[in-house]
């Protein structure tokens, strides 16, 4: 059957001319690193498609069509890029399934003009394949030989866990190989990465997913990682069926979105295919919402 339609490139990233600037001096640029097509069902769980349609329509196999987001950051006289799409290491017939045009991150680097070599550190948001699939190429070998890999300690003691829920799901021989290169730093808890970027454990999702925030003081920005995949999930009690920890999620969700708000934070999504970073308001009747433009 026919993909979806791509409406963009394969590979984009924000022009360094218009690349959003935070406290700090944090600098920060949206790479596409490919696309991916989601059971539509497994993406918006429970929630009826008469809510989820008014936002994107599903083809005749049941995906929608999202964007492979990546961050390229600089901070602290650092690079860092945050995700690392979904590689290669999959089988042409998972690619078909799961509508994967592009996402090795290296490769998407370097047809924007970016050298993965130049990259001190990837943050993971979590272990699942559209975010740490693209860790290690098909030898074996770290995409980003000069970068320290942050994850969560709690995801990696789930990827190595015999639990049935998690077999399968995460990206256990990647998250090893990255540690025999002896280029994994397991982190446990807040932690600020370099000046300006820290990584906020959020659960929820996976047992150990972590939001990225970036800058300082009063001019910051957030990225959700897969609590909050795109900007068609900020209604808090609208989790996912991936979602491990619903309940967990749903709290998260509404604390975060609400300091968001209050501080006026600027909002990236890991699936998002619009425009990026957004900021959010509250309504009247207190749902928060992407602000009108």
């Amino acid at each position: 059957m026919a993909l979806q339609t791509a409406p963009e490139p394969l590979y984009a990233i924000t022009p360094d001319s218009e690349a959003r600037e935070f406290g700090g001096g944090v600098r920060v640029r949206v790479v596409r690193a490919g696309w991916f097509r989601p059971d539509a069902g497994g993406f918006f769980g429970v929630v009826p498609r008469p809510l989820w349609s008014r936002f994107v329509e599903p083809d005749e196999r049941g995906r929608i069509l999202g964007r492979l987001n990546l961050l390229l950051i600089e901070a602290g006289g650092k690079r860092l890029l945050v995700e690392t799409g979904c590689g290669e290491r999959m089988t042409d017939k998972d690619r078909d399934i799961k509508g994967i045009e592009g996402g090795n991150p290296a490769v998407a680097l370097r047809e924007l003009g970016e050298d993965p070599e130049t990259i001190d550190f990837v943050i993971v948001s979590h272990l699942h394949y559209d975010h740490a699939g693209g860790m290690v190429d098909t030898e074996g070998r770290p995409f980003f030989p000069n970068a320290r890999y942050v994850v969560q300690r709690q995801d990696v003691e789930a990827a190595r866990s015999d639990e049935l829920r998690q077999q399968g799901l995460m990206e256990r021989e990647q998250l090893e190989l990255v540690r025999r290169a002896q280029q994994l730093a397991e982190v446990h808890g807040e932690l600020e990465v370099v000046a300006g970027i820290s990584v906020l454990p959020t659960g929820g999702h996976t047992r150990g997913s972590q939001a990225v925030v970036m800058g300082v003081g009063g001019d910051r920005a957030i990225f959700f990682g897969d609590l909050i995949p795109t900007r068609w999930q900020l209604p808090v009690r609208w989790t996912s069926a991936y979602d491990d920890y619903p309940i967990q999620a749903i709290e998260v969700r509404n604390q975060l979105l609400n300091r968001v708000v209050d501080e006026g934070w600027w909002c990236y999504f890991t699936h998002d295919p619009g425009e990026l970073p957004i900021q959010l308001d509250r309504t009247e009747k207190g749902a928060i919402v992407a602000r009108a433009e």
